[in-house]
């Protein structure tokens, strides 16, 4: 990773807000309008899909929602926790003033898209 790239990530880290979750907790759910990003700090979470295909991520530092936010779309997907899990939370019109804020921020957040992707087309599903 390239040093601005890094710096960008730094102080975007830097500006969440930690929140913990309990198991079974919900971030967000099919359908839901976007008004938060959220960044997987720890713990083991569900993704599932409208199909019920559930995909597990266990301590996979992520962004999630940033797409849905960025394209004022609903959420493609539901997601909670299976673990007590620690996240980052930025609220649309901040997360949105930080994009602004820093010069390297969509090259960076096309990254992050680019990751999420990935693990859809790498993990295995299980069914629900």
């Amino acid at each position: 990773m390239n040093q601005l790239v890094e710096d960008t990530e730094k102080k975007l880290l830097a500006s969440g807000i930690e929140i913990s979750y309990l198991p079974g907790e919900y971030l967000f759910r099919y359908g839901q309008k976007a008004e938060f990003v959220f960044y997987v700090m720890q713990g083991k979470i569900c993704l599932e899909t409208p199909d019920n295909k559930e995909f597990v991520m266990e301590n996979q530092p992520v962004f999630l929602g940033i797409d849905e936010l960025l394209h004022q779309k609903k959420h493609s997907f539901s997601t909670h926790t299976i673990t007590d899990s620690k996240f980052l939370v930025y609220e649309k019109g901040y997360f949105l003033s930080l994009i602004q804020e820093f010069g390297l921020a969509n090259s960076y957040f096309e990254n992050k898209l680019e990751e999420l992707d990935l693990f859809f087309e790498k993990a295995t599903p299980r069914f629900n």
